[in-house]
């Protein structure tokens, strides 16, 4: 007991509490980027592992009080690592697009929908089954003549979201 209160009545209010935070950083977690070096969404869940289980070990067992918040403080640190590595991890990395990406586009078709001068730039638009996309284009190799609107050009190479383009008539010229 401490102060009046039964342990496992703590234990029960904090995983209470947890459950609620790690709720709530469940639904706005992706607005916070946290770089400290604790992160909310693993500590919350560790608090609240650290509670079940003391609670569990306060309710079924006759151990020390203290060896059961090392107990469960062990096995909440094992808990939330294999949560980190095998679901916090690959989520956080996992891209949420089905667009096709710039190094997709490289060898592809589009379409001119801003005139592309010989010595500047105009926008192409890149068509795919998710949808279309639009970029900037400027000429790969030197070229003679500007590309009007509406005829194709082949994608050559993206570097910095500029399409690299030569005009394209079912023959390539370079």
């Amino acid at each position: 007991m401490i102060q009046g209160i039964p342990i496992q009545t703590i234990y029960l209010y904090i995983l209470i509490i947890c459950a609620g935070i790690a709720v709530l950083l469940l639904l706005i977690g992706d607005i916070f980027d946290f770089d400290g070096p604790i992160d909310p969404m693993l500590l919350i869940p560790w608090i609240a592992f650290t509670s079940l289980f003391g609670y569990l070990g306060e309710y079924i067992t006759d151990w020390n009080h203290w060896l059961i918040l090392l107990a469960g403080g062990a096995i909440s640190t094992i808990i939330v690592f294999v949560l980190n590595f095998y679901l916090f991890s690959p989520m956080r990395n996992a891209e949420s697009t089905i667009s096709i990406s710039e190094r997709d586009m490289e060898g592809s078709t589009a379409t001119v929908i801003t005139p592309i001068p010989v010595n500047g730039m105009g926008e192409i638009q890149f068509k795919s089954v998710t949808g279309s996309l639009s970029r900037p284009a400027a000429f790969y190799t030197p070229q003679e003549k500007e590309v009007e609107r509406g005829q194709e050009v082949l994608i050559i190479e993206v570097r910095d979201r500029v399409c690299y383009v030569v005009p394209y008539e079912n023959t390539l010229k370079l």
